[in-house]
């Protein structure tokens, strides 16, 4: 019986990577702190397969094709895709039965994600996958959520979709690790993108400290909005949430990064 882990949620803003030191020294120091403690733990876990839940930034998807969610089947990863990023290109090995089990029993639950064999990773996987194992040496499963292109799915419908996962998880043989990453505020590109929301930043962090799932499950969509439209990526905590749901979150570090357009978050579900 496969079993999970390790399981934690963080931000995966390219300026983390690509302009790293336009951040303050304090908001470094503790935004870093925190993922070198996902990282420990991580290795402590020794996971067989990390999955990583990261929506995609129309990278591999467009706005006239773009699935609410995607399982990728690949036998190995390429990237990342922005030569900007400052992370050398790599190819990192899938686990395409692990990834199709997980599609099968999305499929049982009544959730029907699509599916990619040829997936190329961006800085939503590649950026926390270079803090939590920066070896590159576990095999992954990218498992994308669209957080770009309305309509996306309810955080219920997260949730739901993470539980399915956890069950795929369960009927295998391996030892997993979940990572969702996204979120927190942020609208890039946009006029207000310096203009970060750190009342709902806190809000929601407080909701996932108290494990008060029915609490975030309710957030309505216009609060959301409110807080720039990057928050929509905080579907990738709530499916980590329901893929870890016996386990519980606790925040590892909170910034205001404004140098990196972010509300940067790490938590780590204990």
């Amino acid at each position: 019986m496969g079993s999970l882990v390790f399981a934690g949620a963080m931000r995966h803003a390219p300026g983390i990577a690509a302009f790293t030191n336009a951040a303050s020294p304090e908001q470094r120091a503790s935004f870093f702190g925190a993922t070198d403690q996902l990282k420990a733990a991580a290795a402590a876990a020794a996971p067989d397969v990390m999955l990583v839940i990261a929506p995609d930034h129309f990278s591999n998807f467009f706005i006239d094709n773009m699935p609410p969610a995607c399982v990728t089947l690949n036998e190995a990863y390429p990237g990342p895709v922005e030569d900007w990023l400052g992370i050398s290109k790599v190819s990192i090995k899938g686990a395409p039965d692990l990834a199709r089990s997980i599609l099968k029993h999305a499929f049982d639950a009544g959730i029907e994600p699509a599916f990619s064999e040829d997936a190329a990773l961006e800085h939503g996987v590649i950026v926390p996958l270079n803090l939590v194992t920066p070896g590159f040496g576990v095999p992954i499963v990218w498992i994308m959520q669209n957080c770009q292109v309305p309509p996306l799915l309810s955080l219920a419908r997260c949730h739901a979709f993470g539980r399915a996962i956890r069950k795929a998880i369960d009927a295998s043989s391996l030892r997993v690790g979940v990572l969702g990453t996204g979120g927190l505020s942020h609208a890039p590109g946009a006029a207000e993108a310096d203009r970060l929301d750190e009342e709902f930043d806190r809000d929601f962090l407080g909701r996932l400290d108290r494990n008060a799932v029915d609490e975030i499950l309710s957030m309505p969509n216009a609060r959301l909005d409110a807080a720039g439209f990057g928050s929509w990526e905080i579907r990738q905590w709530v499916t980590a949430l329901g893929v870890a749901h016996d386990r519980k979150p606790r925040t590892l570090a909170y910034e205001a990064v404004v140098e990196w357009d972010t509300g940067c978050a790490v938590a780590i579900y204990e």
